[in-house]
C-alpha cells in the first residue's frame, strides 16, 4: 500500500500522528472498508465540507451516500461510478482509519492532503502514481541525483528496482524520501556491493541491525534468534538478487557489468573520494538507507 506508506511517514515526521497511535492505525486498518466520503475527498472530487453535508442528511432519509451527494448537486453519476469502483482498494484504508480512530478530522485530512502535494512538488499525475503503486514515476519524482540524464537515468532504474523487490519480498509499506548528497557513511551495519564495468557502480544498504534482523527475517521467511551469519547472508542475498537483475536487464541494454560479492560491515564509517547519494526507505519495522554512487 504505497499511498498509506508515503502519507504515513509524512503525518509521522511532521508530527501530525504519534507512532503509537500510528501502530494502532495499521493493526486495524486492513479491517476497514473503505468510505465514499473519503475517497471523494482524496479525489478532489468533494471538500470535507461537503461530505459533512451529506452525512448529515444521511441522518434523516434513507439514502445511500452517493444518492444524497448526486442529489445536491456534489458528484455526477461518472464520478460515483468511479468511486465504486475505487471503494474496492485498500490504497486509502490508512486515511479512513485515521478518521475513524479520532485521530485526524475530515478537514485535517484534506489539508494535510494538499500541504504533502505541496511540500513534495508532487503535481496531480504523480499523486497519482503514489496512489496507483507507480513505483518508477515515484521514484523519478522524489530523485535528482545532480547528474547528467543518462546517469540519473541509471541511478532512478536501481532505486526503482529495489523498491519493487522490497515490496515483493519483504514489506509492501515500503516509502522514500528525496535523496540527499553525502560526503560520509557511517552505519552500524553496512552491507554493500559493486558492478564493474566501464565505470564502477557502487551500491549499499545501512541501518541498524533490529531493522537489518526484520528485513532478514521477512526475506527469508524464517526466524533468526540474533543478527548472526545467516541473518547477515539473507540480507546480503536481498541485495545480490536486486543487484545481479539490474545487471541483466543493463545487459539487455548492451551494457555490461560483472558483480562482485556482497559484503558487510559493522560500525562502517566509509569516507569516498566520489560523491554518493542516500535514500531513506521506510518499512513498517524502521528505515534503511539505500545509498548508490559512481566511484570512477
Amino acid at each position: 500500500m504505497m499511498f498509506s506508506a508515503f502519507f504515513g511517514n509524512y503525518l509521522l515526521n511532521k508530527g501530525r500522528v504519534q507512532l503509537e497511535d500510528m501502530k494502532r492505525v495499521l493493526e486495524v486498518m486492513h479491517t476497514k472498508n473503505l468510505k465514499l466520503g473519503v475517497l471523494a475527498i482524496n479525489l478532489g472530487y468533494m471538500t470535507a465540507k461537503e461530505v459533512e453535508n451529506v452525512h448529515d442528511k444521511q441522518a434523516f432519509m434513507d439514502k445511500y451516500f452517493g444518492e444524497v451527494a448526486i442529489e445536491q448537486g456534489y458528484l455526477t453519476e461518472e464520478q460515483l461510478e468511479i468511486l465504486l469502483a475505487e471503494q474496492k482498494s485498500e490504497r486509502l484504508v490508512l486515511a479512513q482509519t485515521l478518521i475513524e480512530e479520532g485521530i485526524m478530522s475530515l478537514e485535517a485530512f484534506e489539508q494535510e492532503i494538499n500541504l504533502y502535494k505541496i511540500e513534495y512538488g508532487l503535481n496531480d499525475d504523480q499523486f497519482e502514481a503514489i496512489r496507483n503503486g507507480d513505483v518508477h514515476v515515484v521514484a523519478t519524482a522524489f530523485m535528482t541525483f545532480e547528474k547528467e540524464e543518462k546517469v540519473q537515468q541509471f541511478y532512478i532504474e536501481f532505486v526503482t528496482l529495489f523498491v519493487k523487490n522490497l515490496i515483493r519480498f519483504v514489506d509492501s509499506h515500503v516509502s522514500i524520501d528525496r535523496v540527499q548528497r553525502i560526503d560520509e557513511l557511517e552505519y552500524p551495519h553496512l552491507i554493500s556491493q559493486y558492478l564493474v564495468g566501464e565505470d564502477t557502480f557502487f551500491t549499499a544498504v545501512g541501518g541498524s541491525e533490529e531493522v537489518f534482523l526484520t528485513l532478514a527475517e521477512k526475506y527469508a521467511t524464517t526466524s533468526f534468534e540474533a543478527f548472526d551469519e545467516y541473518a547477515i547472508d539473507a540480507c546480503q542475498e536481498f541485495l545480490n538478487v536486486t543487484t545481479g537483475l539490474f545487471a541483466v536487464n543493463l545487459s539487455d541494454q548492451d551494457i555490461e557489468y560483472t558483480l562482485k560479492p556482497p559484503t558487510h560491515v559493522t560500525d562502517a564509517i566509509v569516507r569516498p573520494k566520489n560523491t554518493l547519494y542516500r535514500i531513506p526507505v521506510h518499512l513498517s519495522h524502521g528505515t534503511i538507507y539505500l545509498i548508490v554512487g559512481h566511484l570512477d
